[in-house]
C-alpha cells in the first residue's frame, strides 16, 4: 500500500494551489497536472515506526541506493530481521533463529526486484484507488523535518478491500514520509522519525555478513512459487474436481501447481477467444481459511447452489466458493467480462476424475 500515494499527492498539490482547498479532485485530475520534472529520490537512509494496532509495532531502518535496498526490522512481539535487496537476488537474516534464505533470480526477473522509486510507486498506488477513492488536499505539514503536501484518499463505499487512506508526501522528491491506511480492519500508521537525503552509504552494506553457525538455505525459481503442471498431476493430488468446459471459444492456456506446503492448490488459466479471460484456483478446503469478510468488501452470492462471496474493485474481479472437500475461486482477467458471464461458465463446469 506505501507503493502509491506518491503521485497523486505532488501532482494534486502543485498543480492546484491557486485553487479552493476544500474542493476534491478526480484521480485523473491529479494525474493531468502532474509536474514531469519533479526530482527522483535514488539514495537515501531513513528511519520510521510501522504501527498495525493490536497486531504489534516494528521499527525499521532502510538505506536505499541505486535500486539496492537494507532493511533491519525489529519488531514488538521479539521479531528481528535483516533484509537485502541487490537487484538480482534478496537475502533474509532472522537475526533469532539464526536462518538465512536466498532468494536468487535470473534474466528480467531482477529488474522485477529492483526498487521502485517514489514516482513509480506513486503511479501504482493511483491505479488502485483510481474508481473507488476521491482525493482531497489537506494542506501543508512537517513530517521528519521535512515540507509535506498531506492528502487524503476516502473510499467511495464502506467495507472496501482499500480502505480510507491518509498520505504525507515529500514536497521536495515524491517520497511517502507517512501514511494511515485502513482495510480489512485494520489500519496501519506508517510514519518517518528521521530521513537523510545526502547519506554516504558503502556498497558493502548490501552484501550480508552472515552469522557463525546460520543455516543458510538457497531458493530458485524452482523451489518456491508457481510450477508449470498438467490436469494430470492436478488429479493425483485433488482426487475429483471441477473445470471450465472448453467449448463456446473457452480454451485451457496453462495448469500451475501453486506449491503451497499447507495444501494442494493448482491453478487453471483460460483463454476466450484467444485473450486471457479467467483463472481457476483449486485447493483442498481448510476451516481455518474462513469467509473473505465484508470488512474486505467481499459480497455474499449464490453459486452452483451453494453459498459464495465476490470482491469487486478496479482491477480485481475474484469468486469464491466451496463444494464438497475443495475450494474454488475465479479470478477474473477480461475485464470487460461481466460477473453475469462468468457465472454462466461456473454454472456450467464440468468434474474431472
Amino acid at each position: 500500500m506505501k507503493k502509491v500515494i506518491y503521485s497523486a499527492a505532488l501532482a494534486l498539490t502543485l498543480a492546484l494551489t491557486a485553487c479552493n482547498m476544500e474542493e476534491t479532485y478526480t484521480p485523473q485530475e491529479i494525474v493531468d497536472q502532474a509536474l514531469q520534472d519533479t526530482t527522483e529520490v535514488k539514495s537515501y537512509y531513513g528511519e520510521y515506526k510501522m504501527d498495525m494496532g493490536e497486531e504489534g509495532v516494528s521499527y525499521i531502518k532502510e538505506w536505499v541506493k541505486d535500486g539496492k535496498r537494507r532493511i533491519e526490522l525489529t519488531g514488538s512481539n521479539g521479531e528481528e530481521y535483516i533484509t537485502i535487496n541487490d537487484g538480482e537476488k534478496i537475502v533474509m537474516l532472522d537475526v533469532p533463529a539464526n536462518s538465512i534464505q536466498i532468494f536468487e533470480y535470473e534474466g528480467d526477473t531482477a529488474e522485477y526486484l529492483a526498487q521502485q522509486t517514489p514516482k513509480q510507486q506513486a503511479d501504482t498506488l493511483l491505479e488502485l484507488i483510481g474508481d473507488t477513492h476521491k482525493i482531497e488536499m489537506k494542506g501543508e505539514e512537517t513530517v521528519a523535518g521535512r515540507k509535506t503536501y498531506h492528502i487524503a484518499a476516502k473510499a467511495d463505499k464502506e467495507n472496501q478491500m482499500m480502505g480510507d487512506m491518509e498520505v504525507w508526501i515529500d514536497k521536495e522528491n515524491w517520497m511517502t514520509l507517512k501514511t494511515i491506511s485502513t482495510g480489512g480492519g485494520l489500519t496501519v500508521t506508517t510514519e518517518y522519525t528521521k530521513v537523510n537525503m545526502e547519506p554516504e552509504i558503502e556498497d558493502s552494506l548490501f552484501v550480508l555478513d552472515v552469522p557463525e553457525g546460520a543455516v543458510v538455505e538457497k531458493m530458485d525459481a524452482d523451489s518456491y512459487g508457481p510450477k508449470e503442471s498438467s490436469t494430470e498431476e492436478a488429479k493425483a493430488a485433488l482426487g475429483s474436481f471441477l473445470v471450465f468446459k472448453e467449448e463456446e471459444g473457452v480454451t485451457l492456456r496453462s495448469v500451475e501447481d501453486m506449491k503451497v506446503e499447507s495444501r494442494p492448490e493448482f491453478a487453471f488459466n483460460y483463454n476466450v477467444n484467444d485473450e486471457p479471460a479467467f483463472t481457476l484456483s483449486v485447493l483442498t478446503s481448510s476451516e481455518e481459511a474462513g469467509d473473505l469478510g465484508a470488512d474486505i468488501g467481499a459480497e455474499k452470492i449464490k453459486i452452483r447452489g451453494v453459498d459464495g462471496e465476490q470482491i469487486d474493485m478496479k482491477n480485481f474481479r475474484y469468486i469464491q466458493w466451496t463444494e464438497g472437500n475443495l475450494q474454488y475461486g475465479v479470478i477474473v482477467e477480461d475485464q470487460e467480462m461481466s460477473f453475469e458471464e462468468v457465472y454462466r461458465y461456473i454454472e456450467n463446469m464440468e468434474i474431472v476424475q
